[in-house]
């Protein structure tokens, strides 16, 4: 996340020459300014320009968590004034976030989409992000650490303590404590007492899937006689045989869950090394015309949450959901079908 009061001094001096730029008009000639407004709640800054007044609110980051506490802080402002997010740089996740909550932002990169009825509307995308952070920044998303985030997910309704976590997860507590800490900073989880969980099941799990990359797992692409769920079931033969632990993911798993469409591309996880389970199976392993994914997962998290379902194993279906809006075929509407059964069936 960036420093909050150098991104906050940043985006007052060029909130209006990014306006001016946005709407094609001469910067304006007012600052912008950063007091409160009589609004029943402080603002970041404000500017009269271009026929309306501006409110502002600035955030060192675009997590969906981050946007939708800046979306219900911007709820509370009354009156005709026009209030707008003001973001570093805004990220897919955090677009998708703001056009959940019709939320108008900007941001520093140059990027923005703002509305207002059908009487105006400027969107700019595409502008790289000026403030990309050197090195790998620590994310609560990355392989280990998000077993904390799928513990969650898996029961979300619970409270957990930390050490209950730590138990779940077998991460240490320091492991555990920090990724909470993070977890709490960026509007995801709540807390009470000594116990948290999330503040909004959809919005921890799509913070997490705007994160999530599937080309981090190793993958052995093979080819298997057959088709459909008749390969799944195959592989899951010859897999037991060699005693090697798996559960189906994908396309076969939204088949499994929800009898969803005819498929292809048989994904499946594997423990270990998939070189070796394809070898164990006798797996012939080719790129073209590949209807076989033995993946080795970046972490063994991927397996909490499998159960057995029509005689073959099957990934808990938030790591199904992820999986699908990876892959393939008609992965992108299965992804959407599964969502609507997550967390008890609430659609959000």
């Amino acid at each position: 996340m960036q420093d909050g009061l150098k991104i906050e001094r940043e985006a007052f001096r060029r909130i209006p020459e990014i306006l001016a730029d946005l709407l094609d008009l001469p910067s304006p000639n007012a600052g912008v300014e950063a007091q409160p407004h009589g609004l029943g709640r402080e603002v970041d800054g404000a500017l009269d320009a271009y026929g309306r007044r501006w409110l502002f609110e600035v955030k060192g980051s675009s997590r969906p968590g981050i946007v939708a506490d800046a979306a219900r802080q911007l709820a509370s402002v009354g009156g005709d004034a026009f209030p707008v997010l003001v973001v570093p740089h805004m990220t897919k996740a955090g677009a998708e976030e703001a056009k959940r909550h019709e939320l108008n932002w900007i941001d520093l990169s140059g990027n923005a989409h703002l509305r207002e009825g059908d009487s105006f509307y400027v969107s700019v995308m595409g502008n790289p992000n000026r403030y990309a952070q050197r090195g790998r920044p620590s994310s609560p998303f990355a392989p280990k650490s998000s077993r904390i985030t799928r513990a969650m997910l898996i029961e979300p309704q619970r409270w957990w303590r930390q050490k209950e976590l730590a138990k779940a997860t077998r991460l240490d507590d320091g492991h555990v404590s920090r990724i909470v800490r993070r977890l709490l900073d960026e509007r995801l989880v709540e807390k009470r007492g000594n116990e948290l969980r999330p503040l909004d099941p959809w919005l921890l799990l799509d913070a997490w899937n705007g994160e999530y990359r599937f080309e981090r797992h190793d993958i052995v692409l093979g080819h298997v006689s057959g088709s459909g769920i008749e390969v799944a079931e195959e592989l899951h033969r010859r897999l037991r045989d060699a005693e090697t632990r798996h559960a189906v993911t994908g396309l076969p798993a939204a088949w499994l869950h929800q009898s969803f469409a005819r498929f292809r591309l048989n994904s499946i996880y594997v423990a270990g090394d998939p070189r070796q389970a394809a070898s164990k199976i006798g797996l012939r392993q080719e790129d073209r015309g590949a209807n076989v994914q033995l993946i080795g997962p970046d972490d063994e998290g991927v397996f909490e949450g499998s159960e057995y379902l029509k005689g073959l194993p099957c990934a808990h279906p938030i790591q199904v959901y992820l999986d699908l809006n990876h892959l393939p075929e008609r992965a992108s509407e299965a992804a959407q079908n599964l969502r609507q059964d997550l967390f008890d069936g609430a659609a959000r």
